[in-house]
């Protein structure tokens, strides 16, 4: 087994676990955020479909200054991101709460405003903390069943068959800022994962990252897009919003119940989203096909949700600081060119949403690129571990506990005698022959998504070896490129699973 480097194996300490309800908590955030100050697609208003009692400008401002201090805060001062998150959310209560006095118009907004900064302020810890503090297991469980509880509720507060009053919005936001502050006091203010210096000689696969940032910006367009869609038709915030909790919650069960990895269930989602930007475009002809489409984008939303589980998998290679400031650095200039989209082509909203459609094309094609290399790292299994384990427990002189009878030492026999035979027939099918511990950290290395440059760096070898060795690697498993190395590795990886069983 290659040895991780330790920055890695210190940063994996320090990864926490959580059970549901207080993940809920946390995911208060997201309801709290699209559902109270909630953010409309084509003006960047905050108040949204909730009827506030004055009127409030200069927000876009405010948004902008909430995601750049966040973003700032992140590089240079991420060790202070719990505290920031716990002085942060405890203000907005107060502002919220303050909300209940008789106050002027004026002082109303100026509560308004403080609120709406802090949503924006602290949207990018939201990401930082999932990146940099949640295990695999509880950011998969945070982003599917804790966010699908938090959609559920956003369809209900803007649901378009019954009015959601300002003091209902009011009580909604403390609860929720009564949640998270929960939440975030049971966080290790002191705890942070150490970030890697380009001293520390660990290699980061670049093109992986940058396909993930690239990524993050055409799945934000899903969700803007989705949302702009989703006002301009009856209900259609309840469709789009409870399309997304719908498709969260099966992807968790998929995954609890069946094993089915999220990233599979997201495959098809993504799929879904794209769908719904043809639905969008069919429905300027045919408006039956509106519903449709907030239904299909809702369920592409989804997949758009898990953004931070790419970054989950991003640090678990290379812990850069700068990955959680890009993914919201990403966010923020996807709805920057959103917001101008839509100013440029509001006249011509078939141009609009083809060239949406477009985007939603490369998600897709994106995403299928990337989903091997993420099941990967999901699975936390290298290739010689799963190898190695098959050729282990094929060893003819596997022991056996001796049973206390001649009749069950058959019977024993008898199992012993089919296991080894199932697990012989899963190397004959795939003609595996032995790697050598080089070959082993070239696999791994590849199928972490490094190139060959970057795989030489990290072993300390020329680029001509890395390709010396990629070659014997697909000749002894008798395949030609890298795609087939993620199936044989899935393919052994579940015939193992199945032969134990």
């Amino acid at each position: 087994m290659t040895e991780q480097h330790p920055i890695l194996v210190e940063n994996e300490k320090k990864k926490l676990t959580f059970r549901l309800p207080m993940l809920i908590c946390f995911a208060m955030f997201a309801a709290w955020q699209m559902g109270a100050i909630y953010f409309s697609g084509q003006t960047l208003s905050v108040d949204g479909r909730t009827p506030l009692p004055v009127d409030v400008d200069s927000v876009p401002m405010l948004v902008a200054a909430g995601y750049i201090l966040s973003i700032l805060v992140m590089i240079f001062l991420p060790r202070i991101i719990v505290w920031a998150q716990r002085v942060t959310c405890a203000v907005a209560l107060l502002s919220v709460l303050a909300l209940f006095l008789p106050l002027s118009p004026e002082l109303l907004a100026d509560l308004l405003y403080i609120q709406y900064f802090c949503c924006c302020f602290m949207i990018g810890f939201e990401t930082a903390i999932i990146v940099g503090l949640f295990s695999e297991k509880s950011a998969v469980v945070h982003l599917t069943a804790a966010y699908g509880v938090a959609m559920v509720l956003v369809a209900i507060l803007h649901n378009g068959v019954f009015a959601v009053t300002f003091p209902v919005f009011r009580l909604f936001s403390v609860v929720a800022c009564v949640m998270q502050l929960f939440f975030y006091f049971q966080l290790p203010g002191r705890v942070w994962p150490r970030s890697v210096k380009k001293s520390d000689n660990l290699i980061a696969p670049k093109m992986l990252l940058i396909s993930i940032f690239l990524w993050v910006v055409t799945a934000c367009f899903v969700i803007l897009f989705g949302n702009a869609v989703a006002e301009t038709v009856p209900h259609g915030l309840l469709a789009y919003y409870g399309s997304a909790g719908a498709a969260l919650f099966s992807a968790f069960f998929l995954w609890k119940c069946f094993g089915i990895s999220p990233l599979k269930a997201c495959s098809v989602f993504v799929v879904l989203g794209a769908l719904g930007f043809l639905a969008a475009l069919a429905s300027l002809y045919q408006p039956e096909f509106s519903i449709v489409a907030c239904v299909l984008l809702g369920a592409g939303g989804m997949s758009c949700l898990l953004q931070p589980l790419l970054g989950v998998f991003a640090a678990k290679q290379y812990p850069s600081r700068f990955i959680s400031p890009v993914i919201i650095g990403t966010a923020f200039v996807a709805v920057l060119i959103h917001s101008t989209l839509l100013e440029v082509l509001r006249e011509n909203t078939p141009l609009l949403y083809a060239v949406y459609l477009v985007i939603a094309v490369g998600m897709v094609i994106l995403y299928l690129a990337l989903r091997p290399y993420l099941s990967y790292s999901f699975h936390g299994k290298k290739l010689q571990d799963i190898i190695g384990v098959v050729a282990a427990e094929t060893a003819p002189e596997e022991e056996i506990a001796a049973p206390e009878t001649e009749a069950a030492q058959g019977t024993m026999i008898q199992k012993g005698e089919n296991l080894h035979t199932q697990r012989m027939d899963i190397l004959l099918k795939h003609a595996i022959q032995p790697l050598t511990p080089q070959e082993y950290r070239v696999a791994d290395l590849i199928m972490q998504g490094h190139r060959r440059s970057e795989i030489a760096d990290a072993l300390g070898i020329k680029p001509e070896s890395v390709s010396k060795y990629r070659g014997r690697i697909y000749s002894k498993f008798g395949i030609h490129k890298r795609q087939e190395l993620f199936r044989l590795a899935e393919s052994l990886d579940r015939e193992r699973r199945d032969a134990k069983v």
